[in-house]
């Protein structure tokens, strides 16, 4: 079994987006379930959102496009400076990108009227899943949105890997023709309603197009 502590999620992005000299296609497309929630964001009045793990901008753009004021955070300054060239390009001054990690966010309680993270929570061991929850929570205003995804047990590539802890491995990654190990945490229903238990109401449910991820949507 490998040691925990010997996983540094940092680095291993830091080196993957350093080694981009430009934007493949698939990081300047935002996930079909973001765009779906975004009318109920401006039905809700919704004004600053958050983009946990940002990356290099692919929800950003997008969600100052439809005049919401926007803060990506992420550990990779490869990844925000990729995303500060983009935001420049397109004249969009409604965006702020601040490096930070998800279990330690760098922003004041209930400053946030929506919180979404794609594809980025279940990189963690699951200590470190419940404490980005915990910081969701505590940085979104009352009423606020959650809205998020996490690998499932189904997901084919549950099993694989290195194991590190019950659940979590690390598992081989391809993207441009780039190989690195990351961690994956796949997490059944029942421990997803768990980690979200501080929330009012949730909504857990496999999504349409990605089955093998939860879709998740948690109001304050």
């Amino acid at each position: 079994m490998l040691r925990k502590e010997a996983y540094d999620v940092s680095s291993t992005w830091e080196t993957y987006y350093s080694s981009l000299k430009k934007l493949p296609r698939r990081l300047k497309k935002p996930a079909s379930f973001v765009v779906e929630t975004l009318p109920t964001f401006k039905s809700c009045r919704f004004k600053r959102v958050l983009d946990l793990g940002c990356g290099t901008g692919r929800h950003c753009v997008p969600l100052a496009k439809k005049g919401f004021e926007v803060v990506g955070v992420d550990v990779s300054k490869s990844a925000l400076r990729l995303a500060n060239k983009w935001v420049q390009k397109e004249r969009l001054t409604s965006v702020t990108f601040v490096r930070g990690t998800m279990t330690n966010i760098p922003f004041a309680t209930h400053h946030f009227d929506a919180v979404i993270s794609v594809s980025v929570i279940h990189h963690a061991l699951k200590k470190d899943i419940v404490n980005t929850i915990m910081e969701i929570h505590r940085i979104l205003r009352k009423s606020g949105v959650f809205l998020a995804n996490l690998a499932s047990v189904k997901d084919p590539r549950f099993g694989s890997g290195t194991k590190v802890e019950e659940n979590t491995f690390k598992v081989l990654e391809a993207f441009e023709e780039r190989r690195f190990e990351e961690l994956h945490h796949y997490s059944t229903k029942q421990e997803v309603s768990q980690i979200l238990a501080a929330f009012t109401k949730t909504e857990i449910e496999l999504m349409e197009d990605k089955p093998h991820y939860w879709k998740i949507t948690a109001i304050k």
